[in-house]
């Protein structure tokens, strides 16, 4: 049989098809950059040289490498290599060819202030094996960071823009130099940079046309975004083009059009970026999205200040680009990095904490960090004079290696230390929950254990008041306090606005989670308006075994300030505590379910019902209650046991349950006869469920203890709907159940295996009718 992926799980096989290949990419770049380091530094002399009037001019010399070794100085004329005439580059790297070998001596010909002098040079140093580690260091932050995007990618188009972004940009990280491979390699790696240019150019533009929400314009005219694209192949068809002309159809050293045109592009791609992001700011119609853009336009001002320095400084080309390089490549990853915490962790909490926490966390991390890499960059030398440069730079890169292994727990031990030293705060809340939800086990009624949970969680959480509605899962009947007292006028508007007919308790139903009244209003905006009007801001819905059976609501706080998502989620924890408490509870004081059939006893149902019924006298809504009967039910038990008997009746109500709602009441009454309650439900609707109900039962399939004989088994259902009049509760639902009742033995009358409805021509009075 052939079986068919769903959507999910093709989704999550397509990410790792393509993570794989992008790690895979990544990879071989990466061997090929190690490969042209190790080739490089095999034939590494130490000079800048330049081409001069048909000669080859050394500009400068590194300190410390073999052209400073072998007496080569700034502004000397090179004028052969063992014996061969070098008189342009291309000459020169043809003879480095033939002669260039690791480790072998070179004859060189200079002329130095109009004297020709003869040296000798040996080309060659060590791999640097820093820079190489820093270059899969860095590879490895932007894949990491790409992966954990398109993760969320099906959930958030910014994460898709951001994972193909962030993935550009890991290749880039990992092109090799190409100092070995030769001008075709050369040419491809820059023809390559100046089309991603154009590509993250775009979609950079998209990213924060989202943030925190589209643009009104993109809104109004959802295709004007095909421009950002079309402006981004623009630009990397006027690099290429300009590339192309200046590099290999009309080279001339005087003209750097091309420089200019990236210097443009830049600082023009900068603006452009900056000023989106600040009319996003200014748009922003809530803290919440004024802290998210704020947050990646920080994260967006170190790039900016860069491109400015290198576009408007002439300064910053003479510096080392052993410097200047990392700082590139770091600056580079805040951005992405700070798009990527707007929009995962920011979305729901007032962002301040998180940032000042995550600031901490990170500069101490990276401090640590860096501290450890700085000394075993000082150990270098010192452990290569005791066991040789090539076992040093492998015993420091296996350091480098187990410091990355150890970064986890190291960090995980450093936020525990921030987080009791710098922020008490959060320890001593979730001490004090802890505290609340023990104490709650010592209650011995439902009353005193909610007017607890209310007044501890206010001082807990310093809000102005706190509510706890707790539902019975069985009766669904709703019992609530507040605290402090001085609010007992808001309770049963509270009452109201969280029974099990609420939309606030159909947005928590759905959601499954601690939330603010603000992100209930996206799922029922009546509701939380009317809980806001109350000055209402969280809700924690109090689940015990997949069933809501209470709402802990929670005031605005004292200060003004808002809920922080720590808040929230220590909330969401301690809920299940007191969900446990409060049905531990009530299962002492009320054993609700019988054990044989699963359904309400006697007294649960028949006090649904009282509800109920009182909630119809009270807002006229509909009630309807149906009387079930097993037809010839003595038979059965007389012919093959009360065993069998047992069976049946388990049996029969395990298929009632499967057709009956989850607001209904479905009971035993007694013997054989069990009693439904249908809140909110007319006679046509009774009359559905009721012939739902019999036809579930008449197909079920019975074999007789002797295994010979097959069992038919049939109800017989007797229905009444509350009447237009006006009654009280206790009188309604006495009425209710004898109506139902006389109905029933009309069924049982015509001949069982039937539905009947009271419509009033039957007198449950008289006997002669029933």
């Amino acid at each position: 049989m052939q079986s068919v992926a769903s959507p999910g799980r093709a989704a999550s096989v397509q990410l790792r098809s393509l993570a794989a290949v992008l790690v895979a990419i990544c990879g071989v770049l990466l061997t090929l950059s190690v490969i042209d380091e190790v080739n490089f530094s095999s034939m590494r002399m130490g000079v800048f040289l330049s081409e001069q009037d048909n000669a080859v001019i050394i500009e400068a010399v590194e300190p410390d490498l073999p052209a400073q070794a072998a007496g080569l100085a700034g502004g000397d004329r090179l004028l052969a290599i063992e014996g061969q005439p070098v008189p342009t580059l291309v000459e020169l790297n043809r003879v480095l060819d033939q002669h260039g070998k690791d480790g072998e001596a070179l004859s060189l010909e200079v002329e130095r202030a109009g004297e020709v002098l003869r040296l000798t040079l040996t080309p060659g140093v060590s791999a640097d094996i820093n820079r190489l580690l820093g270059q899969i260091v860095l590879v490895a932050a932007y894949l990491g960071l790409a992966l954990l995007a398109a993760s969320h990618q099906h959930k958030d188009m910014r994460a898709r823009l951001l994972a193909i972004f962030v993935g550009i940009i890991a290749i880039e990280l990992a092109l090799p130099g190409t100092r070995t491979f030769g001008a075709a390699a050369a040419y491809g790696t820059l023809f390559f940079w100046m089309l991603t240019t154009g590509i993250q150019f775009s979609l950079e533009l998209h990213m924060v046309s989202l943030i925190p929400s589209r643009l009104p314009l993109l809104k109004r005219h959802p295709r004007l975004v095909i421009l950002y694209y079309v402006a981004g192949a623009a630009a990397s068809a006027v690099l290429l083009w300009l590339a192309v002309s200046e590099l290999l159809l009309f080279p001339d050293p005087e003209i750097n059009r091309l420089g200019a045109a990236e210097d443009v592009m830049m600082v023009g791609w900068a603006t452009l970026v900056t000023l989106v992001l600040v009319r996003q700011l200014a748009r922003a119609g809530s803290a919440r999205e004024r802290n998210q853009t704020l947050l990646v336009l920080v994260g967006l001002t170190p790039w900016v200040v860069y491109v400015l320095l290198t576009t408007f400084w002439s300064g910053w080309a003479v510096l080392d680009q052993a410097w200047t390089e990392p700082i590139e490549n770091i600056v580079l990853l805040f951005f992405p990095a700070a798009v990527f915490v707007a929009i995962f962790r920011y979305g729901l909490f007032d962002v301040e904490s998180f940032v000042r926490r995550s600031l901490v966390y990170g500069t101490v991390t990276v401090l640590l960090i860096v501290l450890l890499y700085a000394l075993l960059t000082a150990a270098l030398p010192w452990l290569s004079e005791q066991v040789g440069s090539d076992l040093a730079h492998w015993v420091i890169t296996a350091g480098a290696l187990m410091i990355g292994a150890l970064f986890r727990p190291l960090r995980h031990g450093i936020e525990q230390a921030v987080e009791k030293g710098l922020f008490p705060e959060r320890s001593a809340l979730r001490k004090r929950l802890i505290e609340i939800a023990g104490a709650l086990s010592q209650e011995n009624s439902l009353e005193a254990l909610t007017r607890r949970l209310a007044s501890d969680t206010r001082s807990a959480l310093h809000v102005d008041w706190s509510a706890v509605v707790a539902i019975d899962a069985t009766t669904r009947a709703v019992h609530s306090a507040i605290c402090p007292d001085s609010a007992e006028t808001h309770r049963a508007r509270l009452t109201g606005l969280l029974d099990t007919q609420s939309g606030a308790f159909r947005g928590l139903a759905r959601l499954r989670k601690t939330i603010t009244v603000s992100r209930l209003g996206k799922h029922q905006p009546e509701a939380a308006r009317a809980l806001a009007a109350m000055g209402a801001e969280a809700l924690v819905p109090l689940y015990f075994q997949r069933r809501m059976i209470g709402i802990l609501c929670l005031s605005t706080k004292r200060s003004g300030e808002l809920y922080l998502r720590e808040e929230l989620e220590l909330l969401d924890l301690f809920s299940h505590q007191i969900a446990a408490s409060l049905e531990n509870l009530r299962l002492f004081q009320d054993a609700t379910y019988e054990e044989l059939t699963g359904l309400l006893r006697r007294e649960a149902v028949l006090r649904r019902l009282q509800i109920e019924a009182a909630r119809s006298a009270r807002n006229g809504s509909e009630l309807s209650v149906a009387m079930i009967d097993l037809d010839r039910f003595k038979e059965f038990n007389d012919a093959h046991g009360h065993l069998f008997g047992d069976r049946i009746l388990e049996q029969v109500a395990s298929a009632m349950q499967t057709r009956v709602r989850e607001v209904d009441a479905l009971g035993r009454y007694g013997g054989e006869e069990f009693l439904l309650v249908l809140p909110n439900t007319g006679e046509s609707g009774a009359r559905r469920v009721a012939e739902a109900l019999r036809q579930s039962v008449s197909e079920l399939q019975l074999t007789a203890p002797d295994g010979q004989s097959g069992i038919h088994i049939t109800i017989s259902v007797g229905i009444a709907t509350a009447s237009e009049q006006t009654e009280g509760a206790h009188t309604l639902a006495r009425e209710l159940i004898r109506r139902a009742d006389a109905a029933l033995y009309a069924a049982k009358r015509a001949g069982r295996n039937r539905v009947v409805f009271h419509d009033g021509s039957i007198d449950p009075e008289d006997p002669a009718a029933v």
